[in-house]
């Protein structure tokens, strides 16, 4: 009876520990370097892991969100090339997303990197 109590344990608490999805993870921005490919920026994920971009033009609003796999490349949608210093984004690991909420009233916060990443169904700030 032991036995079959300790496997029955063993093979739970792998399901419960998925279950549950952590509160918060850091960002993931060390995995991404930026260039300017024409009228696009372009960054590969350097990391193990696949994240989730999110880059916004803050000169017109516009959002490009993808999901990266390891060594994957990131190319955004077209920019105005004279205004290639308003832009953000963030890089969370995939099923997470930035704590504060992605839009320009954040900006600053986002672009000194002042953020977490937190599952969906979590508040933003």
């Amino acid at each position: 009876m032991l036995r079959g109590l300790a496997t029955a344990v063993l093979l739970v608490l792998p399901a419960l520990a998925t279950a549950q999805q952590k509160e918060s993870r850091a960002h993931m921005e060390a995995c991404l370097r930026w260039s300017l490919a024409g009228d696009r920026f372009v960054t590969r994920n350097s990391c193990d892991t696949p994240i989730s971009i999110l880059f916004m033009t803050l000169y017109d609003g516009h959002i490009t969100e993808r999901n990266v796999t390891p060594g994957g490349l990131f190319q955004s949608d077209p920019v105005d090339a004279g205004r290639t210093d308003e832009m953000m984004f963030s890089a969370c690991p995939v099923g997470y997303r930035p704590n504060v909420r992605f839009s320009t009233e954040n900006a600053e916060s986002i672009r000194v990197s002042l953020y977490n990443c937190v599952p969906p169904g979590k508040p933003t700030s």
